[in-house]
């Protein structure tokens, strides 16, 4: 009853030791009942094979009891006397024996005389033997055996009749069902019995009925087989049955943890995805058109969403009407919710995007039901702000029902970027672009002078002197002169061209669309002017000057480096020669 074992016992032990346990405690109250059912029906089996012993042996008293009685009334009977039938020497009777006037002989037979007749018919007919006896008998053969005795002082207690069951019977015959009822002393049985001290109503003896009991028992253990074969198939069939109810109710266990388990996994991946927050959101709010019902149930858990969402979300209809916002759009924007209901997103717009922006963001919207990107807005207060919006369509591209929106607001974040591009590409002391810079601008330039065929010059600076100032007023003032050298090398060049710190004392110019050599010379020479000037410094008056190489491009196959060469080789030659003025390459002229 226990197959089936060996597929729990393949799981962990750890899992399965509590359901194990209660599946043995399962079969166990199964095999109890079973077991009790079937002890049941065995006794039932021996209660009808003892009823049809006893129904039998009572037939058979019965049948004794009213032909002694018939008997007694007639107050005996006579009977021709043969070899089977002689008188009964116990029978004190005046006229026993008689003769009839033709000769036969004839005996009175009495009752005690003819149920031992008819013991012996019933004897030699179905092996039944019928034993009359009493408590004071007067044959010794009518003297009461052990069970016999035992049965007579039940009867005295009460008992009406007694059944047993005896292994062996008697004589050591097979076993025997032995029924036995009191004989009761009547009218008739004072004839011959009065002088015994009987009176009316005294149970003065009994018979006993000895069946031969092979034929029940057989079939009682043929019955009590049948029942066990019935109860253990029963019990087998249930058993399977549990077992595979259990199965599928622990595969069924197993499918639901797997699938909760995926469903954990899938609701942890999506926490706090704001695009699929809003993406249900505008599915809530699809569904309050079809079911208000449906939407009403789910409505507290999504309004939680809505309210305290971080970002700004804002709800219009089809004809962009504003319908609804939530409390962090109020925050970004600085308008109060009923300020803006009814109105167009349009009232935030900072007229940095032309029409063309707005009518291609709806297009998309529409047609493709999402749109994102950064949106320039002003606030209720007039400052600008730049925000990262998610736009989704409600309904059908066809027949759009309204948008939602959501928006974070990044303008701290565009800032910081900006500060953060800023230093990568600039000189942290005097705010001019770095070599990082200076080198893409380079680029820049020669590209745009190939495409347009213009002219560029390109111009390093170096500072003379420098390391004086270091060194009389420290470096803190030296830092200060260079910012003042910055500032007075961008006064020296138009908006459109680049001033670039190298490095310590070093400066680059790069001067577009230059006529030739004449306006790069003019520059050139108003650099050197002014780096020749003063400068006032907290710490005091410093005097330095300036060297600057020139190089002129595009020139042939030159590429950035060439050219830095070039502008730095006339730049050498400066220094060489005295410092204090500037130089073009010496290839060109």
């Amino acid at each position: 009853m226990l197959t089936g074992g060996d597929d729990m016992e393949s799981a962990p032990a750890s899992g399965d030791a509590h359901p194990l346990r209660i599946v043995a405690l399962i079969y166990l109250c199964g095999v109890l009942l079973f077991g009790t059912l079937l002890a049941l029906e065995w006794r039932l089996i021996d209660r009808s094979v003892a009823a049809i012993a006893r129904e039998r042996g009572a037939a058979l008293f019965s049948l004794i009891e009213t032909t002694r009685e018939w008997n007694a009334m007639h107050g005996g009977v006579y009977v021709v006397v043969d070899e089977t039938t002689q008188p009964n020497p116990w029978l004190q009777h005046p006229a026993r024996d008689l003769q009839t006037s033709d000769g036969v002989r004839l005996t009175m037979v009495n009752p005690a005389y003819m149920t031992r007749q008819i013991a012996d018919l019933a004897l030699h007919a179905d092996g039944a033997r019928l034993h009359i006896t009493s408590l004071k008998p007067i044959r010794p053969e009518n003297r009461a055996d052990d069970w016999e005795a035992e049965a007579l002082a039940r009867f005295e207690a009460g008992e009406r009749e007694v059944l047993a069951l005896v292994e062996g019977g008697e004589q050591g015959r097979g076993p025997a069902h032995r029924y036995m009822a009191p004989l009761l002393v009547r009218e008739p049985c004072l004839q011959c019995h009065a002088e015994q001290g009987y009176a009316l109503g005294d149970i003065r003896g009994g018979i006993s009925v000895t069946m031969p009991a092979e034929v029940l028992i057989a079939r009682r253990d043929q019955l009590r087989t049948r029942a066990v074969f019935v109860y253990v198939l029963a019990g087998l069939l249930a058993a399977g049955l549990v077992h595979g109810l259990l199965r599928a109710n622990r595969r069924h266990v197993a499918q639901v943890r797997c699938i909760n388990a995926e469903q954990e996994r899938l609701i942890e991946r999506r926490t706090g995805e704001l695009a699929e927050a809003n993406r249900r959101l505008a599915g809530e709010v699809e569904l309050h058109r079809r079911s208000e019902q449906r939407l009403a149930a789910s409505e507290s858990r999504y309004r939680a969403i809505f309210d305290s969402a971080a970002e700004g979300i804002m709800l219009t209809d089809a004809a962009l009407r504003i319908v609804q916002v939530n409390p962090a759009f109020s925050e970004i924007t600085g308008y109060a919710a009923e300020e803006v209901l009814g109105r167009t997103p349009s009232m935030l717009g900072s007229g940095r995007h032309d029409p063309a922006f707005f009518g291609d963001l709806l297009a998309t919207l529409v047609a493709t039901g999402r749109w994102q990107g950064e949106v320039w807005n002003r606030r209720k207060d007039g400052d600008l702000y730049v925000q990262w919006m998610s736009a989704v369509r409600i309904g059908e591209a066809d027949a759009p029902e309204g948008f939602v929106a959501t928006m974070t607001d990044i303008t701290s974040r565009k800032q910081s970027e900006e500060r953060l591009r800023f230093r990568a590409n600039h000189d942290a002391l005097t705010g001019l672009p770095n070599r990082r810079l200076f080198e893409d601008r380079l680029q820049s330039a020669i590209a745009s002078a190939l495409r347009h065929g213009e002219q560029f010059a390109l111009m390093l600076v170096d500072l003379d002197r420098f390391k004086g100032v270091n060194d009389r007023f420290g470096h803190l003032a030296g830092d200060a002169l260079l910012v003042e050298v910055g500032r007075r090398l961008q006064l020296c060049v138009r908006a459109s061209d680049t001033v670039a710190r190298l490095g310590g004392d070093e400066f680059a110019v790069i001067l577009g669309e230059v006529g030739g050599r004449e306006d790069a010379a003019e520059v050139a020479a108003r650099i050197c002017a002014s780096m020749s000037e003063p400068f006032e410094l907290g710490e005091g008056v410093a005097q330095i000057g300036a060297s600057v190489g020139i190089a002129l491009g595009p020139q042939g196959d030159a590429d950035a480096e060439e050219l830095q060469r070039r502008a730095d080789t006339a730049l050498y030659t400066v220094k060489h020669r005295g410092r204090g003025g500037f130089r073009f390459h010496a290839e060109q002229g």
